[in-house]
Parts: structure tokens; C-alpha cells; sequence
């Protein structure tokens, strides 16, 4: 008798509990509750989670608002450049001479010295893997002959593209006296989508955890450390991409994407402290995104 009164004073217990909640929505509301509970890292600036097929928003935290981009906005570099690759206006076997503005560009870099000629396959190559910035300067000179005139390009593919929050001043990301790139994590979502949807191709390199330059035999290794990690807070089934990001004004960034089955997610992160939290907090968003629907 007395285990009995013990059981339903618990249960009265859990449904006074309960009772604000359900007369808000019933079982929706506990749903609801649990969901604004979750949180990728409060040290986490700005991230999304997006289903990569539809675009349909999985989880968002500031997502709107605009933040320094780093070299996340290599994508849209990437993304112009294969774009001028399938319209032929060139072609990656080109002949690329490096300027000396392309050559002292600071941050990561790959070696390549002023004057000489490198294959532009190279170039993106260093660029995708390693975010090379010298690579990158160079890339956009040879698609629009100065970083002024690439950076509108970018600019004016950022408006076709849609993404409302995204103003770039190089090909790079790098900060300089005369300003730093900017996206909003939705915006960085947005271009990754049509990245991969446009481009699919580009994963064989993100994919990859280093490449070999065929012109200088250098190896570059890849900055996504969630490749191949035997690390379990790092871990994502899938994992094959796409670009992460530093500056001192940006923090670590990171725009991760992943196909388990035949679904594929993108998330991005923007702002954290230190390197290893950008890839802990995208584990925690492809895991949300991954369950959900």
C-alpha cells in the first residue's frame, strides 16, 4: 500500500508539472521547450543548420546578422571561378602568372613566387584545401584583372544569389585598413547550397585531406580537421567539406557539410574562440540537423 501511494504521488507530482505546459500546447510544447533549449556552444557567434536538397532551415541562432566572414568567403571565389570554368572563359589548364600583390598576401599560404607562371587547377586546388589567400589573390586577378574589380564580381553574384546580408571587398577574407568581407551565417548557407548544387564537383577536393600541388610538389593539407578525426566530439558520418575561416575580427569559422544516406546537410558557424570549437558545435548542428525533418 505504501509503494502505491509513493507511485501516484510521483505521477501527481509530473503532471503538475507538466500542466502549465499543456494547456500551452499539450505534448507540442514540450517538443517546443526542448528545442529552445538546444544551443551549439554558447560561445558560438552565429550558426544554421539546412537541409543542402531543399533549404529548409533545421536549427538558427543570429543567422540575419552579418559578422566578418574570413575565408568562408572563398566560396564565392570558388564559386565565380568554376563558374567562368563552365561558361569557358577559362579553363583550368590556363597558365597563371602571380603578381606581386597575389605573392605578399599574408595568412595561410602556399609557395608561389611573383613573376612565375602556375596552373590555374593549382591554384584552386591550394585554394579549396588550403585556403591559400596567395592563391586566391591571384585567381581573382586572373578572372577579372585587379582585386577591386573581382571584388565587385563578387558583389554582384552575391546579389544574383540572394544573399541579403554579404558584402565583399576581396577575394580572400582577410581584414585590411580599407574593410573585411561579411556574410550572415544564412548567407553562407546560401552560397554553400549553390555551390554544391552547381558545382558538385568541388567535393572531390574538400573531401580530400591533402592534395599534392602537381607544379611544385608541395603538399597542402586540408584546414577541415573533422576529416578523418579520431576525435568523437568532432565525428560526423559523412563529412565531406567545405571551408572554414579565420581572422582576429572573425574568430574560427566553419562551413561544414555532410551526406549520410541520400541526405545531405550544410551548417554553418561563425565566431568561436578557439579552432576545435567551430568543428564541436558543427557536430552538434549536423546531429540536430540529421535527426530532424
Amino acid at each position: 500500500m505504501k509503494k502505491r501511494y509513493v507511485v501516484l504521488l510521483l505521477l501527481l507530482g509530473l503532471i503538475i508539472w507538466q500542466a502549465p505546459l499543456l494547456k500551452q500546447g499539450g505534448p507540442a510544447a514540450l517538443f517546443h521547450k526542448a528545442e529552445s533549449l538546444f544551443d551549439p556552444g554558447a560561445e558560438t557567434r552565429a550558426a544554421i543548420v539546412i537541409d543542402a536538397q531543399t533549404g529548409k532551415e533545421l536549427y538558427a541562432k543570429n543567422a540575419d546578422l552579418p559578422y566578418p566572414a574570413a575565408s568562408m568567403s572563398k566560396m564565392m571565389t570558388e564559386y565565380l571561378l568554376l563558374e567562368a570554368v563552365a561558361n569557358k572563359q577559362v579553363r583550368m589548364t590556363d597558365s597563371v602568372t602571380v603578381s606581386r600583390n597575389a605573392a605578399e598576401a599574408g595568412g595561410a599560404t602556399v609557395e608561389l613566387k611573383a613573376g612565375r607562371a602556375y596552373p590555374l587547377q593549382d591554384l584552386y586546388a591550394a585554394m579549396v584545401v588550403g585556403s591559400a589567400n596567395n592563391a586566391a589573390v591571384a585567381i581573382g586577378e586572373h578572372l577579372a584583372g585587379s582585386t577591386q574589380e573581382f571584388a565587385k564580381r563578387m558583389n554582384k553574384k552575391a546579389e544574383e544569389l540572394g544573399l541579403q546580408n554579404a558584402l565583399f571587398v576581396n577575394a580572400t577574407g582577410l581584414a585590411y585598413s580599407y574593410g573585411e568581407n561579411h556574410m550572415s551565417a544564412r548567407d553562407a548557407s546560401k552560397l554553400a547550397q549553390r555551390l554544391l548544387k552547381d558545382f558538385p564537383e568541388i567535393l572531390s577536393l574538400t573531401s580530400q585531406s591533402s592534395v599534392v600541388l602537381k607544379s611544385t610538389g608541395e603538399k597542402v593539407e586540408n584546414t577541415n580537421a573533422m576529416l578523418g578525426t579520431d576525435k568523437p566530439s568532432m565525428q560526423v558520418g559523412g563529412m565531406d567539406g567545405l571551408k572554414t575561416g579565420f581572422t582576429d575580427q572573425a574568430g574560427y569559422c566553419f562551413t561544414g557539410t555532410a551526406k549520410q544516406g541520400d541526405r545531405r546537410v550544410i551548417s554553418v558557424v561563425m565566431g568561436t574562440p578557439t579552432e576545435e570549437q567551430r568543428f564541436t558545435a558543427t557536430k552538434k548542428l549536423m546531429d540536430r540537423g540529421f535527426k530532424k525533418s
